[in-house]
């Protein structure tokens, strides 16, 4: 008998694992919901429409604004399982700068009346802003003080 490969006997093998399943908003390891990480998802996901609308009047365009728009939500889904608060601080600025590439390259897109427009696109997509400002604020400061921690001792352990 030949072994065939079943996919979906594959996917049911991880329904009930804690794996998130395709097309579902994705919560962290602990089940709590986290806003970034579903802002984002939901983000990218409006973005890959607009991108298929856009794909009409330019498509290298189309382009970018998927690619920046969607690893937005990917560098912040990375950053969840980041090994060290530095780390984490590092990808989500990247997340960030690819927030602000997206925005940029929507608000060029608005400009153009022969361009697609999506005002919840790009009302999504600002509203990102103050919720990664107060993020990277918070966890900037977190690290700013473990390293005043880590110093002091150091010192204390040198004078002692």
């Amino acid at each position: 008998m030949e072994n065939v490969f079943n996919a979906d006997e594959w996917l049911a093998s991880f329904r009930g694992s804690g794996a998130s399943e395709p097309g579902s908003a994705y919560a962290s390891r602990s089940g709590r919901r986290n806003p970034v990480v579903d802002e984002t998802f939901a983000l990218a996901s409006r973005v890959m429409d607009y991108s298929e609308d856009l794909m009409k009047v330019n498509t290298v365009f189309a382009d970018q604004v998927l690619r920046s728009g969607t690893s937005v939500g990917s560098h912040v889904r990375e950053a969840q399982g980041a090994q060290s608060l530095k780390a984490f601080v590092n990808k989500m600025k990247v997340a960030h700068q690819e927030l602000e590439e997206t925005d940029y390259r929507l608000d060029l897109c608005h400009l153009k009346a022969h361009y697609p427009h999506d005002p919840e696109l790009v009302r999504r997509t600002k509203a990102l802003f103050p919720l990664f400002h107060a993020i990277l604020s918070t966890s900037i400061e977190r690290l700013e003080k473990e390293r005043t921690e880590r110093r002091k001792k150091k010192k204390d352990r040198n004078d002692g």
